[in-house]
């Protein structure tokens, strides 16, 4: 990371910004125009006597099209928003320490597994032990609850295993390994303790609101709200606090950061705390706006992650930010010309085109080989 955020830098991930979701807003209503001159070719050939009925079926088709992607561009948005908060922990892991963490999706499951918990109204247990309670805490408190706990998952993490195995110069590419293990066995563990079943952490869907031609939920609203918050908290946190540069020093060349006085391995220590705590964060407001969550639901959206921060440059927390805008606005308006199953795929077809003109991603260094 620079010590600065270069001006021409931002400038350059908004008009990449800007440029894909035009071209995807851009396809979608062609796609869509040419599907309704079908069906209107079509509906003429049968019946040429009905053409005034054809116009104003053609002219309400086109409202509602319209509407729809405009739809799908907010609810992108929102989503590429709530998607941050877990993207920006999984690239600073990376910065500062090269580690591309497999587990991370199941940081995100846990916090919001573990606000269910604390807040459902019905009995729940915990593995191993025979004994069914109640907790039922307000939603609030128990979102609260969660995300300290993740965030002192995090701690644990670092705590008796990651640190353990830099300290024995164990790789980066083993230690990758090793967070693939980690991750299936919290997969597991998680389908364990609450089922395979989906669960919701409010019985509420929200109310919705009208907003010009955009219907949204108070819902979202909040969770985009706090997310918001979240996200400018971190970046005031790398931009104006001692230990925000301190970690961007570490991220940029750990041996020089030492030798400078910063204590790398509290530093490090510090960004799996934090990273755990917006992964705990993430998982609660998406399931929140999802209106459900699953044990898996952290590693289905995991591909997502990766591409988000490799998108927006590796180990760099505001391409992070960036990357998963795009991934969001991407994934949601390609299921109005395609099937949902596929907007996976559209996502990491769009951030191989992208790597194909920007290998570096929006906001990553070129960096010299030789």
């Amino acid at each position: 990371m620079t010590t600065t955020i270069d001006r021409r830098v931002i400038v350059r991930a908004i008009v990449v910004f800007l440029l894909a979701a035009t071209a995807i807003t851009l396809v979608s209503v062609m796609l869509m125009s040419d599907s309704a001159q079908a069906t209107d070719v079509a509906t003429h050939a049968v019946a040429a006597d009905t053409s005034s009925d054809d116009a104003t079926t053609t002219a309400t088709s086109s409202t509602a099209d319209n509407i729809l992607w405009l739809q799908s561009l907010v609810n992108g948005l929102a989503f590429g928003t709530l998607l941050a908060l877990a993207s920006v922990g999984l690239s600073l892991i990376y910065g500062t320490t090269g580690l591309s963490n497999f587990a991370h999706g199941e940081q995100v499951s846990f916090g919001a597994v573990l606000t269910y918990f604390l807040v459902t109204p019905q009995d729940v247990s915990i593995p191993l032990i025979p004994v069914s309670f109640n907790i039922g805490l307000p939603l609030l408190v128990g979102a609260a609850i969660g995300i300290a706990v993740s965030a002192g998952t995090g701690w644990l993490q670092d705590k008796f295993l990651w640190s353990p195995l830099r300290r024995k110069g164990v790789g980066t590419v083993q230690q990758m390994i090793v967070s693939i293990g980690l991750s299936l066995a919290l997969l597991n563990f998680i389908q364990w303790w609450i089922g395979g079943g989906r669960i919701g952490l409010t019985t509420s869907a929200g109310n919705a609101i009208d907003l010009g031609p955009v219907t949204i939920t108070d819902t979202t609203i909040i969770s985009v709200a706090i997310a918001l918050i979240c996200l400018g908290g971190v970046s005031w946190f790398l931009l104006k606090t001692r230990l925000g540069r301190a970690t961007r020093a570490v991220s940029d060349n750990p041996a020089l950061a030492s030798a400078s006085g910063i204590q790398v391995s509290q530093i490090i220590r510090l960004v799996w705390v934090l990273s755990a705590g917006l992964a705990g964060l993430g998982g609660v407001l998406l399931a929140l706006y999802e209106g459900g969550t699953a044990f898996d639901a952290g590693a289905r959206l995991l591909m997502l992650m990766f591409a988000a921060v490799t998108l927006g440059g590796l180990g760099q927390a505001f391409g992070a930010l960036v990357g998963s805008l795009v991934i969001g606005v991407v994934v949601e308006m390609s299921t109005l010309v395609l099937p949902a199953d596929l907007k996976i795929a559209v996502a990491l077809i769009v951030l191989i085109l992208v790597l194909l003109v920007r290998p570096q991603g929006i906001l990553g260094r070129a960096e010299r080989v030789g």
